[in-house]
């Protein structure tokens, strides 16, 4: 069992499937009581292409919230 698979175990033991909004808040929380080598150890655990999904997510939110503070983007749909 990888780490998001214990971590979704936990959550549905605390949480109902639609309180997505604490999703957040409750992995930032796990993570923030582990120290480095423990987040580390579990980076080290995953595949390239989980570590490069993992990226992409990270990157993307990222670019997607300097872009919101651009007044010339604008989302199309």
């Amino acid at each position: 069992m990888n780490f998001s698979d214990e971590l979704f175990e936990l959550y549905l033991q605390h949480f109902e499937n639609d309180e997505r909004e604490s999703l957040q808040l409750f992995v930032q929380s796990i993570l923030e009581q582990m120290d480095q080598h423990a987040i580390e150890k579990i980076i080290k655990s995953y595949s390239k292409g989980e570590l490069s999904e993992m990226l992409t997510n990270h990157i993307s939110n990222d670019i997607e919230e300097k872009l919101k503070g651009t007044s010339s983007f604008k989302w199309s749909v």
